[in-house]
């Protein structure tokens, strides 16, 4: 596709997209090529194979994958489809194993990809077969303070280079609430739903979209957060204490959605007050991170999108979600749903309910998202509303680079409150991977 055609799909600038993005099958098929299989993805976490043979299956983008930890601890990320016919050497979604046996015609492969076993090796290929040039399809591996990325782009940049500033963000979400790195494991198992949707809407709500609230007015007044008032999260409410702040990088697509504090030795709020066990838990984890992380406490990290398809619920509602390309209108969800591994059981038990009922198909929550975006598909199909496009101008032109909080990044593009700045350049940095300009560029702006 020309740049000059992605330039009038796309306008950052404007905040106008057309809907073509979220509908037409070439786009789609063009994603794959140019976004999913040039960039870094997040397929699992390393809590879930802490054993040597122990595996799940994931998803890379549209590529099956089987995450696996070889015989020599090492985390591999191989392609679960058998070099032999195509079909795939892992049929269960986690166990662990030695080898992987494709149930057609029993090639086997190590727990490192390598081919080990052929049928008939002698007596059908003349020992002529070079083993080496049919192992498992292998993806490059990042582990990063426990999650677990992957891509099969051989000429990718590593990955904390294509995560840039947006490695604060991350690397934040994936502590302890007592700010110690590495601080979460994975509840077993992987919630997976679908919804008639463009993954794209999924994404971009969680770079950023505030502005949606009104959607979840009745979740609001029932309160099924923790601290036994009504609302729905498990943070202080009060507007007085802290900013919100839309925190994009132009550079990855990443963005984040954060409230900072005024004050980094503020007192602890309950939060948890329906129970004692976890109040404590989480006094004690406030006043512990305060003191590892000092200005950096301030920061309340609620959530973000790692580009192009991570996304991430913080701030006590800690889970991660891959949106799964299917067809332009239909979207496959794989949910992770983690609790710090150094808390006590009973604190695990208390997260692990309240994470059931806010997200996922069962939870109040994302019952109104998945409507949201299951209902806006419909409007990004309409013969009518096709010259018309999507509008993302909320607060246009809000953004700053020039930010009192240098540690935020020398590429965080930010604006407060309710906006559609991380969104714009979300959708900017996608139609640049399509083949468009680059649309926000830090040194451009003035100082």
């Amino acid at each position: 596709m020309e740049s000059t055609a992605i330039g009038k799909l796309v306008d950052g600038h404007t905040g106008l997209v057309s809907r073509s993005i979220f509908s037409d099958q070439q786009i789609f098929e063009e994603e794959a090529q140019r976004v999913f299989a040039k960039s870094w993805l997040f397929v699992g976490h390393e809590s879930q194979i802490p054993n040597k043979g122990d595996y799940f299956v994931s998803q890379a983008g549209r590529e099956p994958v089987v995450v696996v930890r070889d015989e020599d601890g090492q985390v591999q990320v191989l392609l679960n489809v058998c070099t032999h016919r195509g079909m795939p050497v892992c049929r269960y979604d986690r166990g662990n194993a030695k080898r992987f046996t494709c149930a057609y015609h029993a090639w086997t492969f190590a727990t490192n990809g390598d081919l080990v076993g052929v049928p008939l090796s002698k007596e059908g290929y003349g020992n002529r077969l070079v083993r080496e040039q049919w192992g498992l399809i292998k993806a490059k591996v990042t582990r990063y303070y426990g999650s677990i990325w992957a891509t099969f782009d051989a000429a990718a940049a590593p990955f904390e280079a294509s995560l840039g500033d947006m490695a604060l963000m991350l690397r934040d979400f994936l502590q302890a609430p007592d700010g110690e790195d590495d601080g979460l494991e994975a509840i077993e198992g992987i919630f997976k739903f679908r919804i008639p949707s463009n993954w794209k809407f999924g994404a971009e709500n969680y770079a950023g979209d505030l502005y949606h609230s009104v959607s979840h007015n009745s979740v609001q007044r029932i309160g099924i957060s923790e601290s036994g008032k009504s609302g729905r999260h498990t943070w202080d409410a009060d507007p007085s204490t802290f900013r919100i702040l839309n925190v994009a990088y132009p550079a990855g697509g990443h963005a984040a959605r954060v409230s900072l504090y005024d004050d980094e030795a503020r007192g602890y709020q309950s939060q948890w007050a329906q129970s004692p066990e976890a109040d404590e838990y989480f006094r004690a984890a406030h006043y512990a991170r305060q003191k590892r992380l000092g200005s950096r406490s301030r920061l309340l990290n609620r959530g973000g999108i790692v580009f192009p398809n991570m996304a991430y619920n913080a701030a006590g509602r800690s889970t991660i979600a891959i949106w799964v390309p299917l067809a332009p209108n239909l979207t496959e969800v794989w949910k992770w749903y983690f609790v710090p591994k150094n808390a006590p059981q009973a604190v695990k038990d208390v997260l692990r309910h309240y994470l059931l009922r806010y997200g996922g198909p069962p939870g109040m929550v994302e019952q109104d998202d998945i409507e949201n975006w299951a209902s806006a598909q419909v409007g990004a199909e309409s013969v009518v509303a096709r010259p018309l496009p999507m509008n993302y101008a909320l607060r246009l032109g809000g953004g700053k680079w020039a930010w009192p909080e240098p540690w935020l990044g020398a590429g965080a593009y930010v604006d407060e409150d309710w906006s559609e700045h991380s969104q714009r350049v979300f959708y900017a940095h996608w139609a640049e991977m399509m083949g468009g300009e680059r649309q926000f560029r830090a040194e451009e702006q003035p100082a």
